[in-house]
C-alpha cells in the first residue's frame, strides 16, 4: 500500500504518538489521494499552523537569511531584522488565512479561525531574532571559519531508512566541522538533547560537535555536544523501533483505505488543536468515537 522508503523525523514520530489516526491521514492518505478532493483537503489542512508556530517558523527563516547575507558580506541592522521579520510574519499569516478559506470553500468547518498578526507577537519575534544574532557564541561562529545553511528538508539515508534530522547550519572552523541546530520550542531534556545531537551528527563527521541553540523563556541557551559512536548507535536503535511502529500502523489501513483499525488519540488534549478534527469521528466526542471504533473492531 505504501511502498515509499521508510522515513523518520521528529515531527512524524511525535504526531504518531499523539494520534495514530492523524499520522495515517497526513503521511499516507493525504499522499496517495492527493489528486482527489478529500486528499486535497487533507493536504491543505496539514499546512495550517497556529500563529504561535508561525512565529517560530518565521524566526528560523529570518535567521537563515541573516546568515546567508552575512556570508556574502552584508550585515543586517536591527532595523532591517525587524522589518524583515514583520514582513515575513504578516505574509505567513496571510497565507494561513487563505488556506482556511480554501477549506471553507469545500463546505468544511475547521477549528482554526482566520487571524490578523498581533503586534506583541511581532515584537517578540523581532527581539528573539536580535538576541540570537547578537549572542556571543553565534557571533563567533559567524566570524571564525565559514558557515553554510542546510535546508531542514534535506534527508540523509541510513540503510533502508530516510532520516530527517538536519542541522540549520554547518560550520567549518579551526577545530573541524560543527553542526548548528536551533531548538525553538523550549529546552529539551538532557537525554533528548543528546539523542538529537547523535542523529544530527550523521550530517557531519565522527568527531563533529553539535551546537544546540535552545529558546527557553525568550532566552537562548547554548549546549555543545560531541556525540560518541555508541550514542549514535543507541539513537539509531530507537529510530528502528519508531520506524517499525510507523510501518505497523500503516499496514492496518489495507487496500481499501479502511481506518477502522487505526487507533484514535489517547487524550482529548491531542484533539483540541488538531488540523483534521473536522474529518475525524472525534469531532462529536473522543470517547464516543472510541466506543464506536471498539464496536466495529469486535464485529
Amino acid at each position: 500500500m505504501f511502498p515509499q522508503q521508510p522515513t523518520w523525523s521528529n515531527s512524524r514520530i511525535s504526531l504518531m504518538q499523539r494520534c495514530p489516526r492523524a499520522f495515517v491521514l497526513r503521511y499516507a492518505l493525504a499522499q496517495v489521494s492527493r489528486h482527489h478532493e478529500r486528499g486535497e483537503i487533507l493536504s491543505i489542512a496539514f499546512q495550517i499552523q497556529t500563529p504561535w508556530i508561525l512565529l517560530h517558523q518565521t524566526i528560523r527563516e529570518v535567521v537563515h537569511d541573516y546568515v546567508e547575507d552575512h556570508v556574502n558580506g552584508t550585515v543586517w541592522s536591527n532595523g532591517l531584522i525587524g522589518s524583515r521579520f514583520k514582513m515575513d510574519y504578516e505574509k505567513a499569516m496571510q497565507m494561513r488565512n487563505q488556506l482556511i478559506e480554501r477549506i471553507q470553500a469545500h463546505n468544511h468547518h475547521t477549528s482554526f479561525q482566520k487571524r490578523q498578526p498581533e503586534q506583541h507577537l511581532i515584537d517578540m519575534g523581532i527581539k528573539t531574532c536580535i538576541k540570537l544574532t547578537q549572542h556571543p557564541v553565534f557571533q563567533n561562529l559567524l566570524v571564525q571559519g565559514s558557515i553554510e545553511r542546510i535546508e531542514l528538508t534535506t534527508p540523509i539515508s541510513y540503510g533502508r531508512w530516510k532520516l530527517y534530522s538536519a542541522p540549520d547550519f554547518v560550520h567549518h572552523g579551526p577545530k573541524g566541522k560543527s553542526l548548528i541546530k536551533l531548538n525553538l520550542y523550549g529546552l529539551p531534556s538532557r537525554n533528548n538533547r543528546e539523542r538529537q545531537a547523535a542523529l544530527t551528527r550523521l550530517y557531519g563527521n565522527h568527531d563533529s560537535t553539535v551546537v544546540l541553540f535552545s529558546l527557553k523563556e525568550r532566552k537562548w541557551i547554548v549546549n555543545r555536544i560531541t556525540p560518541m559512536n555508541n550514542q549514535v548507535q543507541e539513537s539509531l536503535n530507537l529510530v528502528a523501533n519508531d520506524v517499525e511502529k510507523m510501518e505497523s500502523i500503516l499496514s492496518l489501513v489495507g487496500r481499501n483505505n479502511d481506518l477502522s483499525l487505526i487507533p484514535l488519540a489517547d487524550s482529548y488534549r491531542s484533539c483540541m488543536h488538531c488540523n483534521v478534527r473536522f474529518l475525524c469521528p472525534s469531532q462529536h466526542g473522543l470517547e464516543k468515537a472510541k466506543a464506536e471504533q471498539r464496536t466495529l473492531m469486535c464485529q
